[in-house]
């Protein structure tokens, strides 16, 4: 099984003190481990807008390792009316899902991968299998 992996599950490995459970789950699944290119956008946002100092360097220096091990999925014509598709979808539902969201579930909808995040509850509502591996 492939695993398309969240900002929120990847950055985890980042923090002070991080879940042991993640950076288990994190080893023990690294080489199925996918992202695309909304989550690395995610990631370097959050990188950027960091004051300048250690902290920013460190963090730039993790991603840019990141960037070089894992394979990123790009966001081409294909996959955004995936997306197009699954925001009609859910709107004849009554449900929306955050935009980022949307496009990223629209990644792993196309590639028939299961999204490994922190936020089950909207991924599962565009009828994704989900994983939580903070659980």
């Amino acid at each position: 099984m492939t695993y398309l992996v969240d900002a929120n599950v990847l950055s985890e490995a980042t923090k002070p003190a991080p879940s042991a459970k993640v950076l288990d789950w994190l080893s023990t699944n690294e080489a199925t481990l996918v992202v695309d290119s909304i989550i690395l956008g995610e990631l370097s946002i959050g990188i950027l807008a960091l004051p300048r100092g250690r902290k920013q360097r460190q963090l730039e220096q993790w991603f840019e390792a990141l960037v070089q091990t894992i394979e990123c999925l790009p966001w081409d014509a294909t996959i955004s009316r995936r997306w197009a598709k699954l925001v009609v979808d859910l709107k004849r539902k009554g449900a929306t899902m955050p935009l980022l969201d949307g496009m990223i579930a629209a990644t792993a909808l196309q590639h028939d991968l299961t999204m490994v995040t922190r936020n089950t509850r909207d991924f599962k509502k565009a009828g994704l299998r989900a994983l939580n591996p903070f659980e």
